[in-house]
């Protein structure tokens, strides 16, 4: 594809990537989507090389929001695996933005592994009890049973909702984002949210 270097700085503003990422995803692409398809890729990838690659992350940090009411208040705990890492912008935005995301939407667990078994094993008798589940063939009935217990809890855990400030995102989704833009794996190990009254 032919490219100007406005181009660059323009693909840079829309994705975040790095300038040379953007050079070499343009000279790769055959039009403008496929370059910002290369970058997404590339940064998934990324982002799956810090997850997998094992390293510890107590570095981070102990964030709280306040509303501005004082009616609602967040502490999120957030981690990462080095103290540089820590002091970054994006982490720190990262975080204000996890503690608004508490604060508005309050959801109940961090990840879906974290919902107790008890409580997803009565959602799960409740959809097999669905009529509609007559319907779905045997071989799909598992998957079709997952998506829903899924779909059931994703209002509940912090990193399967929809971003508050876009929701075409998931909070999951932003999270993997900062983590490729580090290249480091980050946590969210916990959050408490008060609400005045409760």
């Amino acid at each position: 594809m032919d490219y100007a270097a406005v181009d660059v700085k323009k693909l840079r503003e829309e994705t975040g990537a790095t300038f040379n990422d953007c050079r070499n995803a343009l000279n790769e692409a055959k039009d403008w989507d496929d370059a910002v398809k290369i970058i997404e890729a590339r940064s998934s990838r990324r982002a799956e090389k810090a997850i997998g690659a094992g390293r510890e992350t107590r570095e981070g940090g102990v964030f709280a929001y306040v509303h501005h009411n004082n009616s609602v208040g967040v502490l999120l705990e957030l981690n990462c695996s080095t103290d540089f890492v820590a002091r970054s912008e994006s982490f720190r935005q990262l975080a204000n933005e996890l503690t608004l995301q508490i604060a508005g939407v309050a959801p109940t667990y961090v990840n879906y592994e974290d919902v107790p078994a008890e409580i997803v094993d009565a959602k799960r008798k409740e959809v097999l009890e669905d009529p509609s589940m007559a319907r779905v063939p045997e071989a799909k009935r598992e998957e079709v049973i997952a998506g829903k217990l899924k779909k059931a809890f994703s209002e509940q855990v912090l990193m399967m909702q929809s971003w508050v400030k876009d929701d075409a995102v998931t909070v999951g989704e932003m999270v993997r984002k900062v983590i490729a833009d580090t290249g480091e794996n980050i946590i969210v190990r916990r959050f408490s949210r008060f609400k005045l009254g409760e």
